[in-house]
This record gives C-alpha cells, sequence and structure tokens, in this order.
C-alpha cells in the first residue's frame, strides 16, 4: 500500500502555490453523505485502489455482513501538507493500511464502544467535519468523473446532506455552507492526475488490460475468414489511426488507412482480390487497440509457407518492413534519451531512410513517421503510454509494373522511465530504462501435448521476441509451429545443433545455427546475423523431460559460463508472458514514477540489486554511530537511553544528545556534531552517540539533520545506525482515536527498525494495546516490536536491535525511503541562499545594485556604480532591472510571489466577475438581500428552507440563479468602468511586460 502515499502527493501538489484558482483543501465525501457523486467515489478509488472497485473480494466480511453504506462512510479534506480523515470503526481496518503512510494524518474515528451510539455517531461526523473545514476559505471538489462529466453547479453540491448538516445550529457550523466557503471544481485538474501511469496502474494495464489487448488481438485471426472481407468494430468516438482494423493487400493503401469507418463491399476486398491485377493478397495489414487502455500496436503479415522460399513481392515487402521496424525501435530509442519528439522523428526518418538506401529504393518517399496518444511536450507525458508508428503507404510493384502493391505499417507502444542520480558536489546525470516492447502484440499459441517428440519451447533471434514454439523433431530436420507460422528447417541447411543447461533449475537452451541457403525459407523476423535460433525450455518441465528423454547426440556445452550469444541476447525468462526486462524496468519505474527528485549515486547497488551498477556499500570504517531514540512525551524514551548507557558503558563510550524538550532545531544538531568531533579529537577509542529526540518530532528531520550536515568533513565522520521509537499506549492519543501529532511520523517505514512498547506490556489483549499495535504495524510492516515496561529492555537479543549499526542502511530500509519521502536526500528544496541584481524604488528612478545573503542576513542596498572602468563606453538609457537568485528548486512563480511582498504594488486590473469566482461573502449578501422576493409556483419558505410542490428541500431562493445573474452584470460594468481609468493613468502590474 506504499504507492497510496505516492498518488496523495500527485493530488497535493494541486495545492501548491498561492492565487485564487487554487483551493485550500479539496474535499470528497462518499455514499449517500454526497448523493453517491461520482467525481469523489473516482477520487476514492485513485487513493485507495482495489477497495472502491465493484468487485470487492479482498473484504474478508461478505457484502450481506459488511453493508455498502458502512465501507463509503468517509470524509476526505487533502490539504497541501496535512490530510483531514473521518471513517468509523467498520471501515477504519480496511482503510488504515492505505492511509498509515500518509504524512500529517488528522483520523476523526469513534471506538467501537462510542460507535454505538447513533445519535452520538452522527452528531461526531458533522462535529468532525466542521473541524476539518474550519481553516480553510476556497474548498475543491470532485464534482465529475471522467465517465460522467457534469457541469458544475455548487447549488447541487450544497444539496448534499453533509453540507445541509453543516447548517445545523450547535453541532454544525450555524450557517449554510456555500455561504461559509467557496466551492470550485477540481475535476480536469485531479483527471491529469488519475492519468499518470504508476507501478499500481501499470501492474493493472499489464494483468488486465494487457489480456483483453491479447484477447483482441487473438480474435482478429480466430475470426477471420480468408475469403472475405473482416468485419471491424465499430468505435463511433475513436480518432483516425486509434481503432482496429485488418486490411489486405493493395487494399491497405493510405486512402484506406484514412476511411477509418471500413465499411467496405466485401466482394471487392477479399484476399483473393486484394493482390495485384486482382490475384492473391501476399499480405495483410493490422492494427489492435486496447478496449479500455492507452494499448495500440500493429503489425504486417505476409503469406506464405516456408516449402518456398519467400521472393518476388513477398521478399521486397518483407525488407520494407524490416526497415520500418528498425526506424521505429530507434526512434522509441532517441525519445527515450532525449524526451524529443523532434529528434526521435529524425533518427526514425533517418535510420528508415539508411535502410532504404541499402535496398537501392532511394527513390522511395511514401512514408508516415508518428508518435501519438497524447502531446510529447507535456511534462505529464513521461507517465503515459506512448505510440511510435511508421506507416510505408502505396508501395509500388518495382519487379513486375503491376501498380501499387499496398502498404506495410510498424506501430509500437511504449514507455520509458529515467531517474536523475546525484554524485558528490551537485553534478545530475540521468540513468534511462525504457521498456521498448511493453506490447509485442504477438500471437501466443499455447499447445499441449502429449507426444513425446512434441516439445513447448521459447524461440528467440536477434529481432524478435520470445514467443511459445512446438518443436518436432525428425531424422531429417525440424518443423516449428510458432506465431510465425509453421517451419521446415531440412537438416541441409542447419550448419551446428548445441544445447546448455548448466542445471535443473534453469532455463535450458538449444541453438540451432544454420547456412545461408536458409535465408529466403525463414520469416524475416527470425533472420540474425549471427544465423542462429535459440529455443528455451523452462525447467522442470514436460518439455524439458520430453527433450532428454527422446532426443540424442547433441553436443552439450561444457563451459560453466554461459554462450556469448545468450550473453549478449540478454537472460531470457521463466515464464513466456513476461516482456523482456520487465523486471528491472518494474524496479526503475517504481521509484521513476514517484517524482523528478535526484537518487545517491551510492545508492544505486542497493535499489537496483540486479542491474549492472551493483555495487559494495560503503564501508563504515571509523565513523561515529548515531543511535536515535524518538517517542512522544510520556513513552519512557528517557528511561530507555539511560538504561542503554548503563548497561554499555563498560565495553563502549557513550555521549547523549539531549537538546531542549520545546522543538527540535536541526541547525543546533548540527552544531553539536561539529563540536563533538572537535572534542573527540586526540581521544582514544571509537565513542557512540545517543540522540534523544524532542517530544513531538518528526524523525525524518532529525534524519535528514545527520545525513546531510552543510560541513561535508563532519558529515562524512558521522553514520545513522538505527532509530527506534518508543510508544505508549496509554500517551498516545487524545481522544477517540485522535493521535497526538506526529505519531505516525515518528514510526516511519525505512527510517525506524524497531518499536518499543512502553506501556500496558503485561495486558496484550487490552483493546488499547491491540488497536496500537495494529496502527503501527500498519505504518512500519517491517519494523520489530519490542515488549519493555517502562523502557526497561532487558533481553540481549532485543539490546542488539536497538544498537545494531547497519540496519539503517540496509537496502530494503533504503527502498522505503526513497518510495515512502521522495527528495530526503534534497531536504533544502525551495530555499533561497543569495539575491543579486539592479532595481529602481517606485520612489526614484535611481538605479540601485540590491545583494542579500540569507544564511548571515547581510542585506547592502547602494547606488550603482558608474566609475568602473570596465563598465564605461556607451550607456543605453533605458538600463532594464534584474535580480539573480540563487537556491534549490526555485520556481518563477514562487519567486514572483515572494517579490510581490516584497514591494509595493500598483493598483492592478480587476478581472471580471463570474459565478465561479464569486466568494462566499457575495453570493450570501445576493441571498439576504433578495431571500425575500417573491417565490415562481408550486414553491413555498417554511421558515428555514424553500420546498417544491414534490418536498425537495434547498438553502436558496429557488430564482438564486437570475439573482447571480443580474448581480454579476451590475459588478461587471463598475469593474469596466475601473479598468478603463486605469488605463488612463498607465499603471502597470509590478510584473507587466
Amino acid at each position: 500500500m506504499l504507492f497510496s502515499c505516492s498518488r496523495l502527493r500527485q493530488v497535493q501538489a494541486l495545492l501548491c502555490g498561492s492565487g485564487t484558482a487554487i483551493p485550500d483543501g479539496i474535499l470528497c465525501s462518499l455514499g449517500i453523505d454526497s448523493r453517491y457523486n461520482e467525481g469523489c467515489t473516482e477520487l476514492a478509488k485513485y487513493l485507495f485502489y482495489g477497495l472502491y472497485e465493484q468487485n470487492q473480494v479482498n473484504l474478508e466480511h461478505g457484502l450481506e455482513e459488511f453493508p455498502e453504506e458502512m465501507l463509503d462512510d468517509v470524509i476526505l479534506l487533502i490539504k497541501a501538507e496535512c490530510v483531514h480523515l473521518y471513517c468509523n470503526p467498520l471501515n477504519y481496518s480496511y482503510l488504515l493500511p492505505y492511509v498509515s503512510h500518509w504524512r500529517n494524518l488528522h483520523l476523526y474515528c469513534m471506538t467501537e464502544t462510542e460507535y454505538e451510539d447513533e445519535e452520538a455517531a452522527e452528531e461526531f461526523k458533522i462535529s468532525s467535519f466542521v473541524a476539518m473545514v474550519q481553516d480553510c476559505c476556497h474548498i475543491g471538489v470532485p464534482y465529475s468523473s471522467q465517465g460522467q462529466i457534469q457541469k458544475f453547479d455548487m447549488f447541487m453540491v450544497e444539496k448534499w446532506p453533509l453540507l445541509q448538516a453543516f447548517a445545523l445550529e450547535g453541532i454544525g457550523g450555524g450557517s449554510f455552507f456555500t455561504m461559509k466557503y467557496k466551492l470550485m471544481d477540481m475535476s480536469e485538474n485531479l483527471w491529469q492526475v488519475y492519468n499518470r501511469l504508476d507501478p499500481v496502474s501499470l501492474d493493472n494495464l499489464l494483468t488486465e488490460d494487457l489480456v483483453n489487448f491479447e484477447k483482441q488481438w487473438n480474435g482478429f485471426f480466430s475470426g477471420m475468414d480468408l475469403e472475405s472481407h473482416l468485419s471491424i468494430l465499430e468505435l463511433s468516438e475513436a480518432q483516425a489511426g486509434e481503432q482496429p482494423y485488418v486490411l489486405f493487400g493493395k487494399h491497405s493503401a493510405l486512402e484506406d488507412l484514412e476511411s477509418y469507418l471500413f465499411n467496405f463491399p466485401s466482394e471487392s476486398h477479399q484476399v483473393r482480390n486484394t493482390g495485384p491485377q486482382g490475384s492473391a493478397a501476399r499480405h495483410m495489414i493490422l492494427q489492435c487497440v486496447a478496449p479500455k487502455g492507452p494499448l495500440a500496436c500493429a503489425r504486417t503479415y505476409f503469406f506464405g509457407t516456408t516449402h518456398n522460399p519467400y521472393l518476388g513481392e513477398v521478399y521486397f515487402l518483407s525488407q520494407i518492413y524490416s526497415a520500418a521496424i528498425q526506424a521505429v525501435l530507434s526512434g522509441i530509442k532517441c525519445y527515450s534519451c532525449t524526451t524529443s519528439a523532434t529528434k526521435a522523428k529524425d533518427v526514425a526518418e533517418n535510420t528508415f531512410l539508411m535502410s532504404l538506401d541499402s535496398l537501392n529504393l532511394t527513390f522511395f518517399e511514401g512514408f508516415l513517421f508518428v508518435f501519438r496518444i497524447i502531446p510529447l511536450t507535456n511534462e505529464d507525458s513521461r507517465y503515459v503510454i506512448k505510440t511510435a508508428s511508421l506507416i510505408v503507404h502505396d508501395i509500388p510493384d518495382l519487379q513486375w509494373d503491376r501498380g501499387e502493391l499496398g502498404s506495410v505499417v510498424f506501430s509500437e507502444s511504449f514507455l520509458e522511465s529515467s531517474i536523475s542520480i546525484q554524485q558528490r558536489g551537485t553534478v545530475h546525470i540521468r540513468f534511462e530504462w525504457i521498456a521498448d516492447s511493453i506490447c509485442k502484440g504477438s500471437l501466443i499459441y499455447i499447445i499441449n501435448s502429449t507426444n513425446p517428440l512434441q516439445i513447448t519451447a521459447n524461440i528467440k533471434s536477434r529481432k524478435s521476441s520470445s514467443a511459445n514454439t512446438v518443436i518436432i523433431f525428425f531424422s531429417e530436420g525440424l518443423f516449428i509451429h510458432s506465431q510465425y507460422g509453421s517451419i521446415t528447417i531440412s537438416k541441409d541447411h542447419i550448419n551446428k545443433v548445441k544445447f546448455y543447461n548448466p542445471d535443473s533449475r534453469t532455463v535450458a537452451s538449444l541453438f540451432v545455427e544454420y547456412e545461408d541457403s536458409l535465408l529466403p525459407h525463414l520469416p524475416f523476423p527470425l533472420h540474425s546475423s549471427d544465423r542462429c535460433l535459440v529455443f528455451a525450455l523452462l525447467p522442470r518441465s514436460k518439455s524439458q523431460r520430453a527433450f532428454y528423454s527422446k532426443v540424442r547426440g547433441l553436443q552439450k556445452l561444457h563451459d560453466s559460463q554461459e554462450p556469448p550469444m545468450a550473453k549478449r541476447r540478454g537472460s531470457l525468462k521463466t515464464s513466456y508472458c513476461q516482456l523482456p526486462g520487465q523486471e528491472m524496468f518494474l524496479q526503475h519505474f517504481a521509484l521513476s514514477s514517484i517524482g523528478q527528485e535526484p537518487i545517491m549515486y551510492d545508492h544505486l547497488g542497493m535499489l537496483f540489486p540486479s542491474a549492472e551498477l551493483r555495487n559494495i556499500p560503503p564501508c563504515q570504517g571509523d565513523k561515529v554511530v548515531i543511535t536515535i531514540i524518538t517517542g512522544l512525551p510520556g513513552s519512557h524514551k528517557k528511561i530507555l537511553c539511560n538504561f542503554l548507557v548503563q548497561l554499555n558503558h563498560k565495553c563502549e563510550r557513550w555521549v547523549v544528545y539531549e537538546p531542549a524538550p520545546e522543538s527540535f532545531s536541526a541547525s543546533h544538531l548540527q552544531k553539536y556534531l561539529s563540536s563533538f568531533l572537535e572534542s573527540q579529537r586526540g581521544t582514544k577509542g571509537k565513542p557512540r552517540l545517543l540522540v534523544l529526540t524532542p517530544g513531538y518530532t518528526d524523525v525524518l528531520d532529525v534524519v535528514q539533520a545527520v545525513l546531510f550536515h552543510p560541513d561535508p568533513v563532519v558529515q562524512a565522520c558521522f553514520t545513522i545506525g538505527a532509530v527506534t521509537a518508543c510508544v505508549n499506549p496509554l500517551t498516545s492519543f487524545m481522544e477517540h482515536r485522535f493521535a497526538f501529532p506526529k505519531l505516525l511520523e515518528q514510526l516511519s517505514q525505512g527510517i525506524v527498525s524497531t518499536v518499543v512498547f512502553t506501556g500496558l506490556t503485561a495486558e496484550k489483549k487490552h483493546p488499547l494495546m491491540q488497536h496500537v499495535q495494529q496502527l503501527v504495524r500498519s505504518a512500519n510492516p517491517t519494523a520489530a516490536f519490542i515488549l519493555a515496561e517502562r523502557g526497561a529492555v532487558t533481553r540481549d537479543e532485543d539490546m542488539n536491535l536497538i544498537l545494531s549499526e547497519s540496519s539503517f542502511n540496509e537496502p530494503q530500509m533504503l527502498r522505503a525511503r526513497y518510495v515512502l519521502y521522495p527528495g530526503w536526500p534534497s531536504p533544502f528544496q525551495g530555499n533561497m541562499y543569495n539575491v543579486w541584481g539592479k532595481v529602481r524604488f517606485s520612489d526614484s528612478d535611481q538605479l540601485m545594485e540590491v545583494s542579500y545573503n540569507a544564511l548571515s542576513g547581510n542585506l547592502r542596498i547602494v547606488p550603482e556604480d558608474n566609475s568602473d572602468p570596465l563598465s564605461q563606453g556607451p550607456k543605453e538609457t533605458n538600463t532594464s532591472c534584474f535580480l539573480i537568485f540563487d537556491g534549490v528548486g526555485l520556481t518563477e512563480d514562487g519567486l514572483k510571489d515572494w517579490l510581490r511582498l516584497c514591494a509595493k504594488q500598483k493598483q492592478a486590473k480587476k478581472t471580471k466577475k463570474t459565478k465561479s469566482t464569486l466568494s462566499p461573502q457575495e453570493i450570501k449578501s445576493i441571498h439576504m438581500t433578495r431571500h425575500l422576493e417573491p417565490l415562481p409556483p408550486g414553491y413555498f419558505y417554511n421558515g428555514y428552507q424553500y420546498v417544491d410542490i414534490f418536498g425537495d428541500k434547498t438553502n436558496f431562493h429557488p430564482n438564486m440563479e437570475e439573482f447571480i445573474k443580474e448581480y454579476i452584470a451590475e459588478a461587471n460594468k463598475e469593474i469596466e468602468q475601473f479598468n478603463c481609468q486605469l488605463e488612463l493613468q498607465g499603471q502597470p502590474d509590478l510584473f507587466d511586460p
């Protein structure tokens, strides 16, 4: 469930920044409380993937035992730095695995006993909602889902039962919700977030969409009648090039491809008459598009038999198709390295033209290379499936001059993954990995046979991916049945047959080296420069056993190393359904999809153990090992600290850092570490440093202060051995299940390796103890649990866990830190250190030089120095002003907002009002001014609400929409007059050009 944390950050990113277009939070209410709003449900499915799907097979209770309204009893308010969550004791256990990793979580949940009082439970929900939104002014809602787009209407949102309850006196907010808070629709912003691929959605794509994709692909062949045209799925909303098709022979011309409705008369477009001059077609083009996902690919198939050589028309078209494949793959590779669609197209076109040149076809110009799915200039394009396609259209018959042969097409879906690597200093390099064939679109035959001479294997050559294959051995050669058709290889064409199997647990390989004379009989995807086919036999399979029992006389390779050819091709997977490099790519993508924060170069070996980048973790040497003890007030962490020092003072020299209990100061700890090193000069033995954190401290802040000390010399002298959290169930919650601040942050997975329970240790079945342990285990599944009443740790094995010198740097801990806390090696994001430039202030035309250092606080403002001989010469009368900022991760908008606070702003033009820009106060004013106006027929006012003849109630006058339109029209007249006067005065905004 770690990636729910990543998904939450993507939603929170929409709330960063300032301005009226960015709300203070996003409200999501499920079930009846939001009238089953589809947009809210879609957001819940995104954050709690799998939990709110229609098929709730993962629930322990049956649906009859766990009513849907109980699962839907959830209110979320997502803010930029925290999350407020209301739930009930019944759905708490199902939500906990998702939310326990969320930073700064405010959980509103009653205990089981409290929840038995229905009236109290309802009041608790309303009061929790009021508490959630009390610091907000603007609130966003996911009003529409991607499958059901609706025009935003805040008055419909006002009818949500949850918002209606807000107006209740006593327990509610005491006023209408839309009068107190300004609502805005965040649906379109959220859709962009949902469409980003992450490890969860990619896994769904590989396990579900790819299966549906293959079913469609297989359906093309199983349902195809070669004597009639193929009926194509009608996709009325699909764009050209984004729907499935099958076209034969010359009927695959560009004109036919562009006529994508494909309503053709059957008689004139059959396989038997779509070749040159009405002859039989020798090839077909086929495109498959996943019904609901982004996968799409196109292929060209040739009709023929290996008994006869592939000559003439088929040979000519296959050469062009081979060039097209190489062009597309080279374009994909170029894009993965440069993220430039223009460069990728140039590379693909050059590759294709060079291939044509080698075939003496330089005159040929009819080709189209296309990158599609989304605009690749979009910064989010790295998180979506892309498709590269090359169509070579209207190919002429050069041999017999019988007109045009049709087209060949090849397209591939792909996804790239890139990570920035940070070395010592601030040098960044890019580490690229590409799933260049996330969808091969190949027809896969799975044949189970009892014939002992019939072997199921995977076939692979330099140009092809592995595919399930059946081999039948004869005395005169081999018969191969694969996705490429039925292939006969006579022994006259075979040079050598070799078999390699180092042990019974690995994939066995059969190498068939063939003569050049086989090439005209071999489908061109199986051609390779080394003239070799490789067949893989899965370990301990019936195929392998049949092979051993029936086939004799093969020359076995006894070399302990892999053959060079196998090395060059890469390891063959033990499952035919795995994609090339899939395991490594998924490891890589799991980190790259989280964000663009860099990874330390020294960590690559531990993060990617299967990569060639594997390296040995640096030796700790003479570094001082730091043990960190954290915990809330009342957790007995000080007693634990004393135990550690007393029990180990004879064998090790201990130093304890215990700051003031008020709050944690990173700079104070870093200064202490510097002075600590100075004090240890000349002393014998290596000391141990024990850091005791103040009460409500985020342990990640302490870790960053140690690991990223501003002095690199001091930084290199320390290492963190282990982090231990003390938890006392009796002092962890204020009331209900509302935890004290930073409880979960002090249990962070990837940082804390041991949790010491210091209260209720003798009552393991106490409800509070069980609740706390459930919470801790969900927040940190890998932590070791220790029971030590009041911090008294006595067992040696427990002591070894707490005093470990390496647990913090174990690979699984490191990977968890990168997944859960992206950017943790870069804690200085957003910091500004120096400002320098030349400006004019509003009270003078004099150009001033300004410099400011944030660390020292030194500010210098002096007139521009014109006496500098280097600056003498012709002067421009209107020297431009500029400022240069030195910092980490600075943005233009952020700097402009900061500068606006520093300078006295001139009056800016006012923006015309619309319904969506009206403030809650304005709406309240309109309502109060006109709420007693005559009602339309069928309505009456009951003193609190307006009621229609059907009994539906609303807080606003039925004619409120008209009142708002009239108000906006009047207000915009005044705004227009104001802006006209401003233009006459000539007063621009600070950043107007």
